[in-house]
């Protein structure tokens, strides 16, 4: 079955809504307090995941939030080839489909959907690793040494109000 435009937007937003809750959720559950940068990450993500558009540059929102909650250069180095192979199929693929008398330029549909997947999945072993990092804080990279969140301004070493956690 082929969506509308419309039932996009709405499984779009329903999606988007349903990754903010679990934001939330995780958020209040966490065995401790997560950094902001981890949250920060994990709400951009889940908005360029559900969103109808998802533009070459907007990993340039998702870069630095990235690199603050999970500063390990291998997983993002992963992700990074993903999204450079993404950015040159994009433009082959586009460039595929302008001229009607030359199908030879560019790239098909199987390898630029490959690239939208490979975007897809790397952003979500990101999303994964910082999850992880939340629910057992000892594994992040940040906490050790019992650091709490060093961008976290007002925040930072400040006493948590409400949590879902058991007292």
């Amino acid at each position: 079955p082929v969506l509308g435009t419309a039932d996009v937007s709405t499984l779009g937003m329903l999606s988007l809504a349903l990754l903010c809750l679990g934001i939330a959720v995780l958020t209040l559950a966490a065995p401790r307090r997560p950094r902001l940068a981890q949250v920060c990450f994990l709400a951009l993500a889940a908005f360029m995941m559900t969103n109808k558009v998802w533009s070459p540059q907007f990993v340039l929102w998702l870069l630095p939030f990235a690199v603050l909650a999970r500063p390990n250069w291998k997983a993002l180095a992963l992700w990074q080839v993903a999204e450079v192979w993404y950015f040159f199929a994009i433009w082959l693929y586009l460039l595929s489909q302008a001229p009607a008398d030359r199908p030879d330029l560019g790239i098909g549909d199987d390898t630029y959907f490959t690239a939208v997947w490979g975007r897809i999945i790397t952003i979500a072993i990101m999303m994964a690793f910082v999850v992880r990092d939340i629910l057992r804080p000892q594994s992040d990279l940040v906490r050790q040494g019992d650091v709490d969140d060093q961008i976290g301004g007002v925040f930072d070493q400040a006493p948590d109000r409400f949590t879902l956690r058991p007292a």
